[in-house]
C-alpha cells in the first residue's frame, strides 16, 4: 500500500512538472519554419475542405508523413480552433505519455528511483522538448515505439525461468497495435525499429537470462568470451532463430498492422494512382536514407553530438555516466535493463549515423533508453554513504560535472553581456549575416546562465559535503528551471522576430487582398500558408523578373531585393506598399502591388522595428 502511494506521488508530480515544461505558452510562439510550418499547413487546409485522409501543402499531394500526426491536429482545430496551440497539443499529450512510459519502463527494469529520475531527464533535456512542443510527429512516433517496448518488458521480465519471454497471443496483438499506430505516425520506421530491437531481445534470451534461467546466474561472468566462445554464442543464436522468429508471431502481427495501418495507405495509393508511394517510400524515405536531402547531412560521429547537446545539462556528467555504465556489476544486477537499453541505443544511433539524411529528432525514439542510462549514474549518487569505498572517485568525477556546468553558466552569461556591446553585435552580424536587432534577444539566454551557475554551485557544495542524494535532487531542479527558462523566457524574446507569418497575416490573407495567389520571391517558408490560409506561389529570387511580366501577380513579395529588380517592378506597374526586416538574415523582405489595386491592403498600427510603411 505505501509503495503504490509513493507511485502516485511520483506521477502526479510527474504530471505537474509536464506541465509546466510542456504546455505553458505552448500556444504562444508562432509556427517554426520549416517543419512545423509544412505539417500545420497541410492540417488546416485538410480541415478547410473537412478531408480527414488525403495531406496536401499548397493544394497539392503532401507525401512526407502518414496520417495520425494530422489526425491530431484536426482534433486540436474542432477543440481550440485554427491556431498553434490546436496544432501542438497532441504533441504535448504524447510528451506526456512518453514521460510517464519512461517513469514505467525504468520502474520494470531496475526500480522506482531509477524510473523517476529517467522521468525527469527525458522531460527536461533540450531536444525532447522540441519535439514533444512542436507540431511534428517525432513525439507521436516516440510514444508508440515506448509503448511496445514496455509491453513487452512487462511480459518479459515475468518469465524469466522460460526460453521464449513473451509467448501470449493478446501481449502481441497489444505490442503489434503500438507499431502499427507507429507507423500510421511516421511510416515504416515506427515498424523497423522496435521488431529488430524486441527480435534481437528475443533471439538473445537465454544469453540475457543465463543457461540456467535465473537472473542470479554467474553464467554471464564465467561464459568464455574469446574467439572460440564468441563462435559458439553466434551457433547458438543462429539455431535459436526460427524458434524466437515464430514466438513473436509474425502472421499475426501481419494482420494486427494491415488491419490498422493498412486502410490508409491502399486508399492513398488508390486515390493518387500510385503517385503516393512513390514519393513517401522512394523520396521521403529510401531517398532520405541513400543521400542527404535538404542539406541536412553530418559526420558519422553526428548523433554523439546532437545527444550530447540534446540531453544539456544533464550532459555535463557525460564522462562519469559512460563509465558508469561499463560496470561489470551493472550488467551483472540489472541485466535486462542494460542489454535492452544498449541494444535500443545501438539500433538507432548505428543505423541512422550510416544514413545519408541526418536530423537530430531522428533518434529522439531512443531518448528514453538514453534517460534511463542517465538516470542509473544519478541514482547511484543516493546510495553513497560518507565511507563509501568508491566515494572519493565519485566525488572527483561528481566535482568535475559540476565544474563543466559552471563553466557553461558561465559562457552563457558572458555571451549574453557580450552580445549587448556594439563592436561584438557588428563582427558577429557581419561574420553571420545577422540581424542587430535581435541581439538582445539572443542575450536571454544570461537567464539561462544563471540557473547553471548557481545550481552548479549548490551542487558541488553538497558533494564536498558528501550530501549525493540532495545533489541528484538539485541537478533534477537544475534541469527543470534551465528548460523552463528556456521556453518561458529565450523562445518567446525569439519568436517577435519571425517576420513571414507576420506578411502573411498582415498582406497576404485573401480578406485583405482578394483571391489572386500571391507570389514571393526567395523566401520559402511554409508557414506563410498557414497564417494567410490560401495557397502561395513560391519562387526562386532570379525569377523575378519573369514571373511577373508573364503572370501579373496582383500582389508579390521579394526577398532581398536588387536595385535591377526594383526597376523592373516600377516599370511594369508595382510599387512598394510595406517591407520587413528579414529573419534571421540581415535584409529586407518587400511587399509590391499593382497600382490598379493597391487600395486597401495597409492595417493601422504600429510594428516597431520589425516592418516600417512605404506609402500611406
Amino acid at each position: 500500500m505505501k509503495s503504490r502511494t509513493r507511485d502516485v506521488a511520483d506521477i502526479v508530480l510527474l504530471l505537474v512538472l509536464s506541465l509546466l515544461v510542456l504546455w505553458v505558452g505552448l500556444g504562444s510562439a508562432r509556427l517554426w519554419d520549416q517543419d512545423e510550418g509544412y505539417y500545420a499547413s497541410v492540417a488546416s487546409e485538410m480541415y478547410a475542405r473537412g478531408d480527414w485522409l488525403v495531406p496536401t501543402f499548397n493544394e497539392e499531394l503532401f507525401a512526407h508523413k502518414p496520417p495520425l500526426m494530422y489526425w491530431g491536429m484536426l482534433l486540436g482545430f474542432e477543440f481550440f480552433g485554427v491556431n498553434e496551440f490546436a496544432a501542438r497539443c497532441f504533441s504535448a499529450i504524447f510528451g506526456m505519455g512518453m514521460v510517464l512510459l519512461t517513469y514505467w519502463l525504468g520502474l520494470m527494469l531496475f526500480n522506482r528511483k531509477i524510473g523517476f529520475i529517467a522521468s525527469i531527464v527525458l522531460l527536461t533535456s533540450l531536444m525532447f522538448t522540441v519535439v514533444a512542443r512542436s507540431a511534428t510527429a517525432d513525439a507521436h512516433l516516440g510514444f508508440f515505439v515506448l509503448l511496445a517496448i514496455a509491453l513487452w518488458v512487462e511480459d518479459a521480465r515475468r518469465r524469466q525461468a522460460e526460453v521464449i519471454p513473451v509467448q501470449r497471443a493478446s501481449r502481441w496483438f497489444a505490442i503489434y497495435s503500438a507499431i502499427a499506430l507507429a507507423i500510421l505516425a511516421k511510416g515504416p520506421i515506427g515498424f523497423a525499429f522496435p521488431i529488430a530491437i524486441l527480435g534481437t531481445m528475443t533471439l538473445m534470451w537465454n544469453t540475457i537470462r543465463g543457461d540456467a534461467g535465473t537472473w542470479d546466474s554467474k553464467d554471464w561472468d564465467n561464459r568464455s568470451w574469446n574467439i572460440r566462445g564468441l563462435g559458439t554464442w553466434f551457433r547458438e543464436l543462429v539455431g535459436r532463430f526460427p524458434q524466437a522468429f515464430l514466438s513473436m508471431r509474425p502472421a499475426l502481427g501481419a494482420g494486427v498492422i494491415l488491419a490498422v495501418a493498412g486502410p490508409w495507405f491502399y486508399w492513398m495509393q488508390w486515390k493518387t494512382g500510385g503517385e503516393f508511394f512513390n514519393e513517401f517510400f522512394g523520396v521521403h524515405h529510401f531517398g532520405r536514407f541513400s543521400q542527404a536531402m535538404d542539406n541536412h547531412s553530418g559526420p558519422i560521429y553526428y548523433y554523439v553530438l546532437s545527444c550530447l547537446i540534446g540531453f544539456f545539462p544533464w550532459t555535463s556528467f557525460a564522462i562519469p555516466i559512460a563509465m558508469y555504465s561499463l560496470r561489470s556489476e551493472q550488467w551483472r544486477e540489472h541485466r535486462l535493463g542494460m542489454v535492452l537499453t544498449a541494444t535500443w541505443i545501438a539500433f538507432y544511433f548505428g543505423i541512422f549515423s550510416i544514413a545519408s539524411t541526418k536530423l537530430p529528432n531522428y533518434v529522439i525514439p531512443a531518448y528514453p533508453a538514453v534517460a534511463i542510462g542517465i538516470a542509473t549514474y544519478f541514482a547511484n549518487w543516493m546510495c553513497i554513504g560518507s565511507k563509501a569505498a568508491n566515494e572519493r572517485s565519485e566525488s572527483l568525477w561528481a566535482r568535475a560535472g559540476w565544474g563543466f556546468m559552471f563553466l557553461s553558466g558561465l559562457l552563457l552569461i558572458v555571451g549574453g553581456i557580450a552580445i549587448e556591446d556594439p563592436k561584438v553585435q557588428a563582427w558577429v552580424g557581419e561574420r553571420f549575416s545577422v540581424d542587430r536587432l535581435i541581439f538582445p534577444a539572443i542575450g536571454t539566454i544570461n537567464s539561462m546562465g544563471w540557473v547553471l551557475l548557481v545550481g552548479s554551485a549548490v551542487g558541488f557544495a553538497l558533494v564536498q559535503r558528501s550530501s549525493f542524494s540532495r545533489a541528484t535532487w538539485v541537478m533534477c531542479g537544475v534541469g527543470s528551471v534551465f528548460t523552463v527558462m528556456l521556453w518561458q523566457r529565450v523562445v518567446p524574446a525569439i519568436d517577435r522576430f519571425q517576420t513571414p507569418q507576420t506578411i502573411a497575416m498582415e498582406c497576404l490573407r485573401q480578406d485583405r487582398v482578394g483571391r489572386e495567389t500571391p507570389v514571393v520571391f526567395g523566401m520559402f517558408r511554409p508557414s506563410m500558408v498557414f497564417y494567410s490560409k490560401r495557397p502561395i506561389a513560391f519562387q526562386s529570387s532570379e525569377n523575378v523578373g519573369q514571373v511577373v511580366q508573364a503572370e501579373r501577380p496582383e500582389i508579390l513579395v521579394v526577398q532581398g531585393v536588387s536595385s535591377e529588380q526594383e526597376h523592373t517592378l516600377q516599370e511594369l506597374g508595382y510599387r512598394q506598399t510595406r517591407r520587413y526586416r528579414s529573419f534571421p538574415k540581415r535584409g529586407w523582405a518587400t511587399v509590391y502591388r499593382l497600382e490598379s489595386g493597391a487600395g486597401g491592403m495597409l492595417v493601422d498600427g504600429d510594428f516597431g522595428n520589425l516592418s516600417e510603411y512605404v506609402v500611406d
